[in-house]
Protein backbone atom coordinates (compact mmCIF):
# COMPACT_ATOMS: atom_id res chain seq x y z
CA UNK A 1 0.00 0.00 0.00
CA UNK A 2 1.37 3.18 -0.83
CA UNK A 3 2.05 6.23 1.62
CA UNK A 4 2.30 8.55 -1.36
CA UNK A 5 0.20 11.67 -0.51
CA UNK A 6 -2.59 11.53 -3.43
CA UNK A 7 -2.76 14.49 -5.45
CA UNK A 8 -5.19 16.23 -4.27
CA UNK A 9 -4.34 16.24 -0.78
CA UNK A 10 -0.45 17.17 -1.59
CA UNK A 11 0.65 19.63 0.80
CA UNK A 12 0.98 23.56 -0.86
CA UNK A 13 4.58 23.77 -0.58
CA UNK A 14 4.74 21.64 -3.78
CA UNK A 15 8.53 22.99 -4.53
CA UNK A 16 10.04 21.07 -1.51
CA UNK A 17 9.41 17.83 -3.67
CA UNK A 18 12.28 18.56 -6.10
CA UNK A 19 15.39 16.70 -4.82
CA UNK A 20 17.85 19.20 -6.61
CA UNK A 21 16.67 22.13 -4.45
CA UNK A 22 19.10 22.47 -2.15
CA UNK A 23 18.49 22.27 1.98
CA UNK A 24 21.16 25.07 3.46
CA UNK A 25 19.71 28.04 1.65
CA UNK A 26 15.90 26.90 2.71
CA UNK A 27 17.15 26.45 6.61
CA UNK A 28 20.23 29.38 7.03
CA UNK A 29 19.84 31.52 9.59
CA UNK A 30 16.69 29.81 11.19
CA UNK A 31 16.21 28.29 14.41
CA UNK A 32 13.11 26.11 14.80
CA UNK A 33 10.88 24.74 17.03
CA UNK A 34 10.69 21.28 17.81
CA UNK A 35 7.07 19.90 18.16
CA UNK A 36 6.24 16.60 19.57
CA UNK A 37 4.59 14.66 16.67
CA UNK A 38 2.20 12.84 19.82
CA UNK A 39 0.41 16.25 19.53
CA UNK A 40 -2.30 17.13 16.31
CA UNK A 41 0.03 20.64 15.15
CA UNK A 42 -1.15 23.82 15.04
CA UNK A 43 0.66 27.18 13.97
CA UNK A 44 2.22 29.16 16.52
CA UNK A 45 2.29 32.81 15.81
CA UNK A 46 5.33 33.57 17.93
CA UNK A 47 7.26 31.69 15.09
CA UNK A 48 8.32 34.67 12.83
CA UNK A 49 8.31 32.75 9.06
CA UNK A 50 11.59 34.94 8.09
CA UNK A 51 13.69 33.34 11.11
CA UNK A 52 11.91 30.23 11.80
CA UNK A 53 10.15 27.20 11.33
CA UNK A 54 9.22 23.51 12.51
CA UNK A 55 10.77 20.41 13.32
CA UNK A 56 7.94 17.91 13.87
CA UNK A 57 9.86 14.81 15.83
CA UNK A 58 8.40 11.36 17.30
CA UNK A 59 7.47 8.40 15.89
CA UNK A 60 4.73 9.85 14.15
CA UNK A 61 6.49 13.12 12.69
CA UNK A 62 5.19 12.53 8.99
CA UNK A 63 2.12 11.41 9.31
CA UNK A 64 1.45 15.46 11.66
CA UNK A 65 4.09 16.96 9.20
CA UNK A 66 1.49 16.31 6.84
CA UNK A 67 -1.47 17.25 8.45
CA UNK A 68 0.22 20.30 9.42
CA UNK A 69 0.49 21.53 5.56
CA UNK A 70 -2.48 19.90 4.12
CA UNK A 71 -5.23 20.43 7.12
CA UNK A 72 -3.81 23.25 9.06
CA UNK A 73 -2.23 24.79 5.54
CA UNK A 74 1.31 25.43 7.44
CA UNK A 75 3.49 27.01 4.66
CA UNK A 76 6.27 27.58 6.42
CA UNK A 77 9.80 25.94 6.83
CA UNK A 78 9.01 22.44 7.96
CA UNK A 79 11.79 19.34 8.30
CA UNK A 80 10.34 15.59 9.47
CA UNK A 81 12.22 13.82 12.09
CA UNK A 82 10.77 10.63 13.25
CA UNK A 83 13.83 10.33 15.57
CA UNK A 84 15.11 7.10 14.63
CA UNK A 85 18.13 7.45 16.47
CA UNK A 86 15.88 7.13 20.07
CA UNK A 87 15.58 3.61 19.04
CA UNK A 88 17.73 2.30 16.51
CA UNK A 89 21.57 2.28 17.28
CA UNK A 90 23.65 2.74 14.26
CA UNK A 91 26.27 0.20 13.33
CA UNK A 92 29.14 0.30 10.76
CA UNK A 93 27.14 -2.18 8.69
CA UNK A 94 24.03 -0.91 8.73
CA UNK A 95 24.49 3.05 10.12
CA UNK A 96 20.78 4.51 8.90
CA UNK A 97 17.51 2.46 10.29
CA UNK A 98 15.12 1.64 6.89
CA UNK A 99 11.70 0.59 6.54
CA UNK A 100 11.97 -3.37 7.37
CA UNK A 101 8.66 -3.58 5.30
CA UNK A 102 9.09 -2.18 1.73
CA UNK A 103 11.12 -4.96 -0.67
CA UNK A 104 13.05 -2.01 -1.94
CA UNK A 105 13.48 0.17 0.92
CA UNK A 106 16.37 2.68 0.92
CA UNK A 107 18.00 6.01 2.54
CA UNK A 108 16.32 7.57 -0.74
CA UNK A 109 13.21 6.19 0.11
CA UNK A 110 12.86 7.64 3.62
CA UNK A 111 14.32 10.74 1.89
CA UNK A 112 11.86 11.05 -1.32
CA UNK A 113 8.79 10.46 1.50
CA UNK A 114 9.69 13.13 3.93
CA UNK A 115 9.63 15.25 0.69
CA UNK A 116 6.50 13.78 -0.01
CA UNK A 117 5.25 15.00 2.97
CA UNK A 118 6.05 18.01 2.60
CA UNK A 119 9.03 18.44 4.40
CA UNK A 120 11.59 21.84 2.76
CA UNK A 121 14.66 19.03 3.21
CA UNK A 122 15.59 15.52 3.93
CA UNK A 123 16.93 14.57 7.16
CA UNK A 124 19.01 11.18 7.28
CA UNK A 125 17.11 8.60 9.20
CA UNK A 126 21.03 8.14 11.10
CA UNK A 127 21.45 5.75 14.07
CA UNK A 128 22.44 6.71 17.43
CA UNK A 129 26.28 6.31 16.95
CA UNK A 130 27.81 5.07 20.57
CA UNK A 131 31.07 6.85 22.26
CA UNK A 132 34.23 6.55 20.39
CA UNK A 133 32.65 4.05 18.11
CA UNK A 134 35.20 5.21 14.98
CA UNK A 135 34.25 2.64 12.43
CA UNK A 136 30.18 3.91 12.70
CA UNK A 137 30.98 7.24 12.82
CA UNK A 138 33.38 6.88 9.74
CA UNK A 139 30.37 4.19 8.23
CA UNK A 140 27.85 7.25 8.36
CA UNK A 141 30.11 9.78 6.40
CA UNK A 142 30.89 6.86 3.69
CA UNK A 143 27.01 5.92 3.51
CA UNK A 144 25.95 9.75 3.52
CA UNK A 145 28.64 10.80 0.43
CA UNK A 146 26.57 8.20 -1.84
CA UNK A 147 23.55 9.99 -1.27
CA UNK A 148 22.60 11.99 -4.98
CA UNK A 149 20.40 14.48 -3.56
CA UNK A 150 20.91 18.57 -3.05
CA UNK A 151 17.84 18.18 -0.05
CA UNK A 152 19.71 16.31 1.98
CA UNK A 153 20.69 17.40 5.59
CA UNK A 154 22.92 14.26 7.24
CA UNK A 155 21.63 13.73 11.05
CA UNK A 156 24.59 12.84 13.19
CA UNK A 157 22.88 11.62 16.75
CA UNK A 158 26.43 11.50 18.84
CA UNK A 159 27.08 10.49 22.15
CA UNK A 160 28.21 14.38 23.73
CA UNK A 161 31.27 13.04 24.55
CA UNK A 162 32.46 12.93 20.84
CA UNK A 163 33.04 16.77 22.07
CA UNK A 164 35.44 15.89 24.81
CA UNK A 165 39.03 17.32 24.43
CA UNK A 166 40.15 13.53 23.82
CA UNK A 167 37.73 13.33 20.61
CA UNK A 168 36.78 16.52 19.30
CA UNK A 169 39.87 16.54 16.84
CA UNK A 170 38.64 13.11 14.69
CA UNK A 171 35.03 14.42 15.39
CA UNK A 172 36.05 17.42 13.22
CA UNK A 173 37.91 15.61 10.42
CA UNK A 174 35.16 13.05 9.96
CA UNK A 175 32.49 15.98 9.40
CA UNK A 176 34.89 17.54 7.03
CA UNK A 177 34.85 14.68 4.53
CA UNK A 178 30.84 14.62 4.74
CA UNK A 179 30.04 16.98 1.64
CA UNK A 180 26.40 17.16 2.29
CA UNK A 181 25.10 19.52 5.74
CA UNK A 182 25.37 18.18 8.94
CA UNK A 183 22.95 18.10 11.73
CA UNK A 184 24.45 17.29 15.28
CA UNK A 185 21.85 16.05 18.15
CA UNK A 186 23.33 15.37 21.55
CA UNK A 187 22.74 12.66 23.96
CA UNK A 188 23.18 12.82 27.24
CA UNK A 189 20.73 12.46 30.27
CA UNK A 190 20.11 16.36 31.23
CA UNK A 191 21.83 19.23 29.56
CA UNK A 192 24.54 17.71 27.47
CA UNK A 193 26.62 20.63 27.40
CA UNK A 194 26.96 19.97 31.53
CA UNK A 195 29.14 17.09 30.65
CA UNK A 196 32.41 18.47 30.54
CA UNK A 197 33.36 22.51 30.92
CA UNK A 198 35.49 22.00 28.09
CA UNK A 199 32.09 20.53 25.73
CA UNK A 200 30.60 24.64 24.61
CA UNK A 201 34.25 25.66 23.61
CA UNK A 202 34.43 22.30 21.37
CA UNK A 203 31.12 22.76 20.19
CA UNK A 204 32.31 26.15 19.18
CA UNK A 205 35.16 25.27 17.64
CA UNK A 206 33.60 22.40 15.55
CA UNK A 207 31.30 24.90 13.98
CA UNK A 208 34.26 27.33 12.58
CA UNK A 209 36.12 24.57 11.02
CA UNK A 210 33.64 22.80 9.31
CA UNK A 211 31.04 24.22 7.13
CA UNK A 212 27.55 24.02 6.82
CA UNK A 213 26.44 22.21 10.42
CA UNK A 214 23.53 22.47 12.30
CA UNK A 215 22.70 21.86 16.03
CA UNK A 216 19.18 20.23 16.40
CA UNK A 217 16.95 19.27 19.35
CA UNK A 218 18.77 21.24 22.00
CA UNK A 219 18.08 24.30 24.34
CA UNK A 220 19.62 27.79 23.82
CA UNK A 221 22.74 26.58 23.05
CA UNK A 222 20.87 26.41 19.44
CA UNK A 223 21.57 30.47 19.65
CA UNK A 224 24.79 30.24 21.01
CA UNK A 225 25.33 28.21 17.19
CA UNK A 226 23.26 30.49 15.22
CA UNK A 227 25.80 33.07 16.62
CA UNK A 228 28.90 30.90 16.16
CA UNK A 229 28.45 29.89 12.79
CA UNK A 230 25.76 26.99 12.65
CA UNK A 231 23.84 27.65 9.52
CA UNK A 232 20.51 26.34 11.17
CA UNK A 233 19.23 25.26 14.90
CA UNK A 234 16.41 24.15 16.64
CA UNK A 235 14.76 24.12 20.25
CA UNK A 236 12.46 21.26 22.04
CA UNK A 237 8.98 22.89 22.71
CA UNK A 238 9.79 20.60 25.87
CA UNK A 239 12.33 19.83 28.17
CA UNK A 240 12.41 16.05 26.38
CA UNK A 241 12.98 17.74 23.06
CA UNK A 242 15.86 20.21 23.97
CA UNK A 243 17.75 16.49 24.08
CA UNK A 244 18.13 12.68 23.56
CA UNK A 245 19.17 9.73 25.59
CA UNK A 246 20.65 6.98 24.21
CA UNK A 247 18.29 4.08 23.19
CA UNK A 248 17.72 1.64 26.17
CA UNK A 249 18.09 3.95 28.49
CA UNK A 250 14.88 5.67 30.97
CA UNK A 251 14.87 9.11 30.88
CA UNK A 252 15.59 10.55 34.52
CA UNK A 253 13.75 12.54 36.04
CA UNK A 254 14.47 14.39 39.58
CA UNK A 255 11.01 12.99 41.24
CA UNK A 256 8.57 11.07 40.67
CA UNK A 257 4.46 12.55 40.35
CA UNK A 258 2.79 15.32 38.10
CA UNK A 259 5.14 16.66 35.64
CA UNK A 260 4.87 20.23 35.32
CA UNK A 261 6.28 22.81 32.66
CA UNK A 262 9.81 23.81 32.24
CA UNK A 263 9.50 27.79 31.77
CA UNK A 264 12.33 29.66 30.30
CA UNK A 265 13.35 32.58 32.61
CA UNK A 266 13.83 36.06 30.32
CA UNK A 267 16.01 37.76 32.66
CA UNK A 268 18.36 34.87 33.53
CA UNK A 269 18.73 33.10 30.17
CA UNK A 270 17.87 29.77 31.93
CA UNK A 271 15.00 26.74 32.27
CA UNK A 272 13.52 26.29 35.35
CA UNK A 273 10.81 23.88 36.92
CA UNK A 274 7.35 25.42 37.93
CA UNK A 275 7.78 23.56 41.03
CA UNK A 276 11.18 25.15 41.93
CA UNK A 277 9.42 28.61 40.63
CA UNK A 278 6.51 28.37 43.14
CA UNK A 279 8.74 27.62 46.13
CA UNK A 280 11.56 30.64 45.04
CA UNK A 281 8.51 33.42 44.63
CA UNK A 282 6.25 31.63 47.75
CA UNK A 283 6.63 34.71 49.74
CA UNK A 284 7.48 37.38 47.28
CA UNK A 285 6.50 38.94 44.35
CA UNK A 286 7.72 36.68 41.29
CA UNK A 287 9.65 37.72 38.24
CA UNK A 288 7.08 38.82 35.54
CA UNK A 289 7.47 38.63 32.06
CA UNK A 290 5.98 41.40 29.37
CA UNK A 291 5.99 38.86 26.31
CA UNK A 292 2.53 38.49 24.47
CA UNK A 293 1.57 35.18 26.66
CA UNK A 294 2.56 36.39 29.96
CA UNK A 295 1.43 40.60 29.58
CA UNK A 296 2.89 41.38 32.81
CA UNK A 297 2.01 38.43 34.80
CA UNK A 298 4.38 36.28 37.01
CA UNK A 299 6.16 33.08 36.22
CA UNK A 300 5.73 31.44 39.01
CA UNK A 301 1.70 30.68 37.92
CA UNK A 302 2.25 27.42 35.64
CA UNK A 303 2.24 25.07 38.72
CA UNK A 304 -0.08 22.91 37.21
CA UNK A 305 -0.19 19.96 35.15
CA UNK A 306 -3.44 20.90 32.43
CA UNK A 307 -2.98 20.93 29.30
CA UNK A 308 -3.78 24.20 29.18
CA UNK A 309 -0.83 25.37 31.58
CA UNK A 310 1.70 24.02 29.59
CA UNK A 311 0.35 25.49 26.17
CA UNK A 312 0.60 28.80 27.99
CA UNK A 313 4.24 28.22 29.54
CA UNK A 314 5.61 26.70 25.95
CA UNK A 315 3.81 30.01 24.09
CA UNK A 316 5.69 31.77 26.88
CA UNK A 317 9.04 29.92 26.09
CA UNK A 318 8.78 30.12 22.21
CA UNK A 319 7.88 33.97 22.32
CA UNK A 320 11.13 34.37 24.42
CA UNK A 321 13.35 32.78 22.57
CA UNK A 322 12.20 34.09 19.18
CA UNK A 323 12.72 37.54 20.37
CA UNK A 324 16.23 37.18 20.86
CA UNK A 325 16.91 34.97 17.20
CA UNK A 326 15.14 37.90 15.56
CA UNK A 327 17.38 40.02 17.42
CA UNK A 328 20.14 38.36 16.83
CA UNK A 329 19.51 38.30 12.93
CA UNK A 330 19.39 42.24 13.21
CA UNK A 331 23.20 41.73 13.97
CA UNK A 332 25.66 40.67 11.28
CA UNK A 333 27.47 37.26 11.28
CA UNK A 334 31.00 37.39 12.57
CA UNK A 335 32.34 39.38 15.37
CA UNK A 336 29.33 41.48 15.83
CA UNK A 337 26.99 39.26 16.44
CA UNK A 338 29.09 37.20 18.80
CA UNK A 339 29.66 40.07 21.10
CA UNK A 340 25.82 40.81 21.37
CA UNK A 341 25.01 37.22 22.26
CA UNK A 342 28.19 37.29 25.04
CA UNK A 343 27.38 40.73 25.90
CA UNK A 344 23.82 39.46 26.67
CA UNK A 345 24.94 36.36 28.19
CA UNK A 346 27.08 38.00 30.49
CA UNK A 347 24.35 40.13 31.56
CA UNK A 348 22.29 37.34 32.56
CA UNK A 349 24.80 36.21 34.79
CA UNK A 350 25.05 39.60 36.45
CA UNK A 351 21.28 39.72 36.88
CA UNK A 352 21.45 36.14 39.21
CA UNK A 353 22.83 37.87 43.02
CA UNK A 354 20.19 40.29 42.21
CA UNK A 355 17.52 38.44 41.91
CA UNK A 356 18.62 36.19 45.17
CA UNK A 357 19.15 39.37 46.83
CA UNK A 358 15.43 40.89 45.57
CA UNK A 359 14.00 37.33 47.04
CA UNK A 360 16.21 37.89 50.00
CA UNK A 361 18.27 34.49 49.84
CA UNK A 362 21.45 36.27 49.23
CA UNK A 363 23.77 37.28 46.95
CA UNK A 364 24.76 33.66 45.98
CA UNK A 365 22.58 31.02 47.94
CA UNK A 366 23.15 27.20 47.45
CA UNK A 367 19.29 27.38 47.97
CA UNK A 368 18.22 30.05 45.06
CA UNK A 369 18.74 30.84 41.09
CA UNK A 370 22.14 28.95 40.12
CA UNK A 371 23.28 30.13 36.67
CA UNK A 372 23.86 27.35 34.43
CA UNK A 373 27.20 26.06 33.21
CA UNK A 374 26.76 26.31 29.56
CA UNK A 375 25.53 29.96 29.90
CA UNK A 376 28.76 30.83 32.48
CA UNK A 377 30.77 29.70 29.48
CA UNK A 378 29.09 31.86 26.95
CA UNK A 379 29.00 34.69 28.67
CA UNK A 380 33.26 34.41 29.27
CA UNK A 381 34.85 32.78 26.18
CA UNK A 382 36.49 34.90 24.16
CA UNK A 383 35.22 36.11 21.16
CA UNK A 384 37.14 34.97 17.94
CA UNK A 385 37.06 36.29 14.62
Amino acid sequence: MSNTPSPRRRPPALKTLDHTVAAVPLLQGRVLLHENAVNLPRPRHALDDDFSGVVMTGAKADERAFHLRSTVGYEGTLLIDSAPYTTYVATAAEPFMVPTDELFASVDTSLAFQKARGASAALTPTGYIPPADSKTLKAVIREANKIERADTVVTLPIDVTWLNRENIGQLIAVCMKVRHPKALVLFRQFDPLEQTKDIPANLRRLLAEVEHVALLRTDLAALDAIAHGAFCAGIGVQSSLRHAIPPGEKAQVNKAGPTYPNVLMPELMCFKGAESLARLYGNVDPAICSCEECDGRGLDRFLLPDGETRREADNHTVLTWSDWATEMAGHQPGTPRKSWWRDKCAAAIDRYALENQRIGLGASPKSGFQAPSPLKAWATLPVTP
